[in-house]
C-alpha cells in the first residue's frame, strides 16, 4: 500500500487523531474493569461502615433488643421496601468464626434476589451471632452503569477538547512555516522574492527563513549576472557579425571571385546567419527574463498561426510534406505579446518540419472545457521518453544527427512560461510527436 504524501500539518493532525483514537480504544477496554472494581470496593466499604454501626447498636442496646430468644426462629431481619438492602442477625455455633464478603442469593418474600453480602460473627451473652448485611447487585450494576456513562462522557469531552486545542496549537505553531512556504510558492522569478522576515518565536523557523532569504539573494545575484552577461555579449556580437556580413556582400558584388571561392563565401554567410539567429535568440531570452515585453495585446491566435503557415510554406514544399491546418477554436483571443507568440508557434512548427522527412505536420486550435488549446503534431522521428524532460533545456539537442544549437525549444519554453501557457509533450520513436499548448483559462 502506497502511503500518500501529506503536509507536515496534516501529518501532525493525523498522528494526533490516531493517538486519541488509541487512547479511547484502551479506555473502552480498561474503564469497564476499573469501574467494576471501584463500584465493588465502594459497596464493600459501605457494608463495612454499616456493620460498624450495627455492632455499635448491639453493644449499646444489647442483642436482646434484636433477637427474641423465646420466638420460634430466634433471628432478626430487616430490609427496605425495594429489597435493595437487608440486615439479618442469627445465632451460630460457638466454634464458628465468619468474616467474609461475597456475592450470594437470598430468598425474600418468595423471591430470589442477588446480593453483595458481608457476613461477620460476633460474641454476645456467651453466644455467637452471625450478622449479614447485603446490598442488591442491581443497585451495584446501576451505580456501575451511571459511573461508566459519566466516565465515558467526561473522557470524550476531555479528549475532544484536547484534540481541538492540539490542532489549534499545531496551526498556530506552523503558521510561520506556512508563510515561508507561501513566499516560495509566490516566487516565479528571483527578483520577485519577498525578503521580509517572518515573525515567529520558533528559532528553527527563523533560521530556515534566514537561510532561504540568503540563498535567494545568491540566486538573484547569479541570475542578474548571467542575464547581464548574455545581454552584453549578444549586443557586442551583433556589431562585428554585421560588419563581416557587409564585407562579404561587398566581395560578392565585386564579381572577381572564382566559383569555388564564391561557394566558400556563401557557406560563410550561412554560418553568419546562424550565428546572428543564435545571438538574437539569446538576446530575446534575456529580454524575456528581464520581463521587458508587455503582455497587453489582444492577439487573435488563429490569425497568428495563419501568418506562421504563410511564412513556412516554402519549407513544407521543399521537403514535400503535407501541412494540415484545423483552426476549430472560434474567437480565440489571448492577451499577450503578438511577436513572442508568433515566434512560439514558428519555433514549434519549424521544429516539426526539421525532424519530419515524410508524412505531415498538423496544426490545430480547439477549445475544451473553457480552455483554448493549440496542438502541433508531426509524423517525424519522435523523441525518446528519457529525452523529453531535456528538450526545453538550453543547448540540449535530443537529435544528434540534426544541425541545431538547441535554443529554439528553450526559447519557446521561456515564452510559454512568460504567458503562463502549459506545455504537454507526447512522442514515440519513428512515429512522431505532439506538442500541446494549454492556454490559461
Amino acid at each position: 500500500m502506497k502511503i500518500p504524501k501529506l503536509k507536515l500539518k496534516s501529518q501532525l493532525a493525523l498522528f494526533n487523531a490516531l493517538s486519541k483514537a488509541l487512547i479511547i480504544t484502551l479506555l473502552v477496554i480498561i474503564v469497564p474493569y476499573l469501574v467494576s472494581e471501584i463500584s465493588i470496593r465502594d459497596t464493600d466499604n459501605v457494608l463495612i461502615h454499616k456493620l460498624d454501626q450495627v455492632i455499635e447498636l448491639v453493644d449499646s442496646l444489647g442483642i436482646d433488643n434484636y433477637i427474641d430468644m423465646e420466638s420460634e426462629f430466634k433471628t432478626f431481619g430487616s430490609y427496605n421496601i425495594l429489597k435493595e438492602e437487608y440486615i439479618s442477625i442469627e445465632p451460630i455455633d460457638h466454634d464458628t468464626l465468619v468474616d467474609v464478603i461475597e456475592f450470594s442469593q437470598r430468598v425474600i418474600e418468595e423471591e430470589i434476589v442477588d446480593y453483595r453480602v458481608l457476613s461477620y460473627s460476633i460474641h454476645e451473652n456467651d453466644n455467637n451471632y452471625l450478622i449479614e448485611i447485603g446490598k442488591s447487585i442491581s443497585t451495584i450494576y446501576r451505580f456501575q452503569y451511571n459511573l461508566k456513562r459519566f466516565t465515558f462522557i467526561f473522557l470524550i469531552v476531555v479528549i475532544s477538547l484536547t484534540f481541538i486545542l492540539d490542532l489549534s496549537f499545531i496551526q498556530y505553531l506552523l503558521k510561520p512555516f506556512e508563510k515561508i512556504v507561501k513566499k516560495l510558492k509566490n516566487t516565479n522569478h528571483p527578483t520577485s522574492f519577498n525578503y521580509s522576515t517572518v515573525k515567529t518565536s520558533t528559532s528553527d523557523f527563523l533560521y530556515l527563513d534566514e537561510i532561504i532569504s540568503s540563498l535567494m539573494q545568491k540566486i538573484e545575484a547569479a541570475f542578474n549576472d548571467e542575464r547581464d552577461y548574455i545581454s552584453n555579449v549578444s549586443h557586442e556580437l551583433l556589431t562585428p557579425v554585421s560588419i563581416i556580413q557587409s564585407k562579404l556582400d561587398n566581395i560578392i558584388n565585386d564579381g572577381q571571385l572564382q566559383e569555388a571561392d564564391m561557394i566558400k563565401i556563401f557557406e560563410s554567410k550561412k554560418t553568419l546567419r546562424r550565428l546572428t539567429n543564435l545571438v538574437r535568440t539569446l538576446l530575446m531570452m534575456s529580454r524575456i527574463e528581464n520581463e521587458e515585453y508587455i503582455l497587453t495585446e489582444k492577439v487573435n491566435i488563429n490569425n497568428t498561426i495563419t501568418n506562421v503557415i504563410e511564412e513556412i510554406e516554402d519549407r513544407i514544399s521543399a521537403k514535400e510534406l503535407t501541412l494540415k491546418s484545423e483552426l476549430k477554436a472560434k474567437d480565440f483571443i489571448f492577451k499577450g505579446n503578438e511577436n513572442l507568440l508568433f515566434t512560439l508557434f514558428y519555433n514549434f512548427v519549424n521544429n516539426a518540419i526539421r525532424y519530419t522527412d515524410k508524412g505531415f505536420v498538423k496544426i490545430e486550435t480547439l477549445k475544451q472545457t473553457n480552455q483554448f488549446i493549440v496542438k502541433i503534431t508531426d509524423t517525424g522521428i519522435g523523441i525518446a521518453k528519457d529525452k523529453i524532460p531535456e528538450i526545453f533545456s538550453r543547448f540540449k539537442n535530443s537529435h544528434e544527427t540534426k544541425d541545431s544549437y538547441g535554443l529554439g525549444l528553450a526559447l519557446s519554453k521561456k515564452i510559454c512560461d512568460y504567458h503562463k501557457i502549459k506545455i504537454d509533450v507526447i512522442s514515440e520513436i519513428n512515429k512522431g510527436s505532439s506538442f500541446i499548448l494549454k492556454f490559461p483559462a
